[in-house]
């Protein structure tokens, strides 16, 4: 394993989805009058009686939630680039730029996503809030697509390197990873926040793996 690799800082990118999990996420899905539908967002009567009694606060809170989390997870993520460099300095290359795309564009992301729902309750949830909204959305959905880019170059890499075994990870390894386990969270938590909860569980994972096989050599 490299000696640049920091075990700890794995934790962060754990503890960082976790809170983009329950501040980012469920904060802004659970709605007084029950859980946010975001397909209606789309239909002004149904956004209306989604958002029905919400406070603008709760979405300045997630807001403010997903972009703290966005910065504490940023080292977690440099942790797999280093813990790749000796294999490839390439892969090493693409996590980083990765990184870069997740955490920068998912940090503008969570905060776009919030600002349009403040405004929209701020303005009295009226239909033309609600075409502001909407365009705004599709303005900025750049930045929500950079940031799913950016968590599909980290997974994919780092799943090929050690599917391929060029890590000290045994090759059943390769499962450690957000892909799989996002979809088994998608189906548990009916899709909120699945890409979190299953990040953090990769983290996690790699912390744990890294204490067991991180004094085996990495295989050039």
């Amino acid at each position: 394993m490299s000696e640049n690799v920091n075990r700890k800082l794995l934790l962060f990118g754990a503890f960082g989805h976790l809170l983009c999990w329950l501040g980012g996420d469920l904060l802004l899905y659970f709605m007084p009058s029950g859980p946010m539908n975001v397909m209606g967002l789309f239909d002004y009567e149904k956004t209306v009686a989604m958002l029905q009694g919400v406070s603008p606060v709760q979405f300045t809170l997630s807001g403010v939630f997903g972009v703290i989390a966005m910065m504490v997870i940023m080292p977690g993520y440099f942790q797999i680039a280093n813990f790749l460099k000796p294999v490839s300095k390439k892969m090493a290359q693409i996590v980083q730029v990765g990184t870069a795309l997740t955490c920068v564009a998912g940090a503008v992301m969570h905060f776009t996503c919030t600002s349009m729902l403040w405004h929209f309750v701020k303005a009295g949830a009226t239909e033309q809030a609600h075409g502001i909204m909407l365009a705004y959305f599709f303005e900025t959905c750049a930045t929500s697509a950079m940031c799913n880019i950016g968590v599909f170059l980290v997974c994919v890499t780092l799943f090929i390197a050690v599917f391929k075994q060029k890590t000290c990870f045994p090759k059943w390894a390769c499962v450690i990873n957000t892909i799989p386990f996002t979809l088994v969270a998608a189906i548990i938590f009916a899709g909120m926040g699945a890409m979190n909860v299953g990040s953090s569980l990769m983290f996690f994972g790699l912390y744990f793996l890294m204490r067991k096989y991180g004094s085996v050599h990495t295989k050039i």
